[in-house]
C-alpha cells in the first residue's frame, strides 16, 4: 500500500508542470499582445485586454491549452488574485456590464466584492 506522502508526491509534479506551462503561456501571450499594442503591458493590462478582445481570448485559450476562455481566466485569477481587486479591472467590468446588461429594477445594481 502506498503511503499518503508518496501519493501526494506522485500528483504534485504533474500539477507543478501544468502550472509552469500555464505561466509560460501567459508570458507568451503578454509578449505577443505587447508587440501588437506597441506598448509595455503589465498583468492587469493584459487581463483587461483579454476581457475586451475576442481575438486575444481565442489565442489565449489555445495557447494555455484550456477548454474554454472562462477556464483559462479562472486559473489566471487563481494564480494572480490581485487582478480582481485592481481599480482598472473593476472599471472595465463595470463598463462591460453596462454595455451588455440592463438592471431589471432601477434601484438594483450589480457590484464587485
Amino acid at each position: 500500500m502506498i503511503s499518503n506522502d508518496v501519493q501526494s508526491s506522485c500528483v504534485a509534479p504533474f500539477n507543478e508542470i501544468q502550472t509552469k506551462e500555464f505561466i509560460e503561456a501567459v508570458l507568451k501571450t503578454g509578449a505577443l499582445v505587447s508587440m501588437l499594442e506597441n506598448k509595455k503591458i503589465n498583468m492587469t493590462t493584459l487581463f483587461c485586454l483579454l476581457l475586451e478582445r475576442p481575438d486575444y481570448q481565442n489565442f489565449f485559450t489555445e495557447l494555455t491549452s484550456s477548454n474554454t476562455f472562462k477556464e483559462a481566466v479562472m486559473f489566471m485569477l487563481y494564480l494572480n488574485p490581485s487582478l480582481v481587486k485592481s481599480k482598472i479591472t473593476k472599471s472595465l467590468i463595470r463598463k462591460l456590464n453596462n454595455g451588455k446588461t440592463k438592471p431589471s429594477y432601477k434601484h438594483r445594481k450589480a457590484s464587485l466584492q
